[in-house]
């Protein structure tokens, strides 16, 4: 009788660990984003929040249009697009896990729309303004980018380029998009520390508080599966790139504790396109590529700008 009573308390456990761990991954959180100013006391953003108070003061002043688009299940999404007068093509940027556009592309919007880059700062599902209960690991966030192309495409035309960029499940979103076809003006993919799939970046999570992934990643498995509608094993980056023909430009930290820089190295090592490149940063941490060795990040997306968006 004892085995048993252990067995189901065991059990119990289990459950109740895992669907924790579930609420943690993919609940919508607001509270986490909400306050800019609190946000930004994180050990994370030390070493670049006075260029993110910049990068937001940059997009206050500069003249801008906010934007929504109905996702392929009826969420309501919402944007910002920054013009540029002389503009060579649009870029699609697109944050991560509980991020918003301000920290994770603060820092580098101006050096973008100073290329020549209309920007259009898009909020995740879940995340922000934009609707949503459950974050879904680049699953359904894939399919929001295409929605993202297709506004695009209505509202200046189906020949008016476009360049995608995504950090951290950013990152996954427009790489997983990559694997169902776009339309011809989606000229490049800029991915910036994503990670494999969902499955393997909750195994890491999981396995980095000291808990093995087995049992309680498949019951996790369960909980996406069961509430938020996806599964961890759905679809991965890895599937999506094999079939990119489009240029892409990866890249990550190698001291990223968060998301392994092997998830990066791997999907360059898959990646279908002719077109491919790969900046890996000693020493740089999650999503901090680009503050770690600005000059070449800089210098590598000036060439993959004008390689996939060359002015006449």
């Amino acid at each position: 009788m004892l085995v048993f009573w252990l067995l189901g308390g065991a059990l119990v456990l289990l459950l109740l660990i895992s669907f924790f761990i579930f609420l943690l991954a993919c609940l919508r959180i607001d509270s986490l984003t909400a306050n800019l100013d609190k946000t930004l006391q994180r050990p994370v953003y030390n070493q670049c929040k006075e260029e993110i108070l910049a990068g937001k003061d940059w997009m206050e002043r500069h003249p801008h249009e906010d934007v929504t688009v109905r996702s392929h299940d009826g969420l309501l999404l919402r944007g910002e697009y920054f013009p540029h007068p002389n503009a060579v093509a649009t870029i699609i940027m697109v944050h991560g896990w509980r991020g918003t556009p301000i920290t994770d592309f603060g820092c580098a919007i101006k050096a973008y729309h100073d290329k020549g880059l209309n920007t259009l700062l898009v909020h995740q599902r879940t995340q922000g303004p934009s609707e949503g209960t459950f974050i879904t690991f680049g699953i359904r966030e894939s399919r929001d980018v295409h929605s993202w192309v297709q506004w695009h495409a209505e509202r200046f035309g189906k020949e008016a380029p476009i360049l995608l960029t995504g950090i951290s499940m950013g990152a996954t979103s427009v790489l997983m998009a990559g694997g169902r076809p776009f339309c011809a003006n989606v000229r490049g993919i800029i991915a910036d520390c994503g990670f494999s799939s969902p499955w393997e970046i909750i195994g890491s999570v999981i396995r980095s508080t000291g808990l093995p992934p087995f049992p309680f990643l498949p019951v996790v498995g369960i909980y996406t599966r069961i509430l938020a509608g996806f599964g961890l094993r759905e679809y991965s980056t890895l599937e999506a790139v094999r079939e990119l023909k489009i240029p892409v430009f990866f890249a990550h930290g190698e001291a990223d504790t968060f998301v392994p820089c092997s998830m990066t190295v791997a999907a360059y090592e898959a990646c279908g396109s002719p077109d491919k490149t790969l900046l890996t940063v000693p020493d740089a941490k999650h999503g901090t590529s680009y503050l770690a060795d600005r000059e070449n990040y800089e210098k590598q997306i000036h060439s993959f700008v004008n390689r996939c968006c060359p002015r006449s």
